[in-house]
């Protein structure tokens, strides 16, 4: 998809309740949205990517290609693979997440939309939570701080911080700050030509922050605070803290403490986007691009500090 049809949905997305009840009154509304954003502009084959597809039965979501005989879902490939819900129902689940400035329970996702159980409201926040990073999203830039800090997640966890001056930040969940771990975070988070300022901790060095410039900041407790050199990422960390225990009332597992900290950054990123149909429209395209995700997969398959750990996957 182009970017000017990527803007384009931007500019349609509903922004209220009221817009959005009308834009997406019927599940026809809601799949032709979906198409746009996944094809860009009509269904194409998932195997050969064809444009000669015809609508076969079951409810018009499914289609035939003309040219390899392929049969291809509108949910095929997707995070929504083999949901049995409507296209309205999930539109309205990203439109109650997107609308809710501090976040949403799955508790409170389960009363809103009516599920019969927790399992389901919960799959389904863990579901939208992998579609809110986007693979391609830039590292940070200019002057970076990077600095750690403990979150409680069952018992305390170790987290990297890194925030830039612009506002943007990155959490990680690590299993120390070791300067392997460090090189890891760097390397994925943080521009080669950034200037990183940090306290005084042996892990930011040279080899973990290679050829970034390299301020290491050694403060008492009078001068942090007189001026603290890294108050971003100290702001951010307690607002974290105050996120976890106010929104998710602290009951957070820490092999999922990352996806948490996914939705705290995307949600702290975006703080000053004016309306909701930006962020909404963004998490749906990301929903059509990223692979499968089952309930079982996301509780069997997830391991803590998934990113930058040293935990050796257990058996299957």
């Amino acid at each position: 998809m182009t970017q000017a049809s990527r803007d384009d949905l931007w500019r349609d997305f509903p922004k209220t309740a009221p817009e959005f009840e009308a834009r997406f009154a019927t599940e026809d509304d809601c799949r032709a949205y979906w198409i746009m954003a996944r094809w860009g502009d009509e269904p194409a084959c998932q195997r050969c990517q064809s444009k000669r597809v015809g609508r076969l039965m079951r409810n018009g979501t499914l289609f035939a290609c003309a040219d390899c005989g392929h049969q291809t879902s509108l949910t095929s490939g997707t995070l929504l693979e083999g949901t049995r819900k409507p296209f309205k129902t999930w539109f309205r689940a990203v439109f109650e997440v997107a609308s809710h400035r501090n976040g949403i329970s799955a508790k409170d996702l389960q009363r809103i939309m009516g599920f019969g159980s927790y399992e389901t409201a919960w799959t389904w926040l863990h579901k939208l939570r992998t579609a809110l990073v986007r693979p391609e999203r830039e590292p940070l830039a200019a002057d970076v701080q990077v600095d750690e800090a403990l979150v409680k997640a069952g018992v305390n966890e170790l987290v990297l911080v890194a925030s830039e001056a612009g506002g943007r930040v990155r959490l990680a969940h690590v299993e120390n700050n070791d300067t392997d771990t460090c090189k890891l975070f760097a390397t994925g988070q943080i521009a080669p030509d950034a200037h990183v300022v940090t306290d005084g901790h042996a892990g930011y060095n040279a080899k973990s922050l290679e050829k970034r410039t390299h301020e290491p900041k050694v403060q008492t407790k009078a001068e942090r605070a007189e001026s603290d050199a890294v108050q971003n990422c100290h702001w951010t960390i307690s607002l974290l803290k105050r996120w976890l225990l106010g929104t998710h009332a602290g009951a957070i597992r820490d092999k999922h403490l990352q996806a948490y900290l996914d939705e705290f950054a995307f949600r702290h990123n975006r703080r000053k986007t004016k309306g909701i149909g930006r962020i909404a429209a963004r998490v749906i395209e990301q929903l059509v691009t990223r692979p499968p995700r089952t309930m079982r997969a996301l509780v069997d398959q997830t391991r803590r500090c998934r990113w930058y750990g040293s935990v050796k996957p257990a058996p299957a």
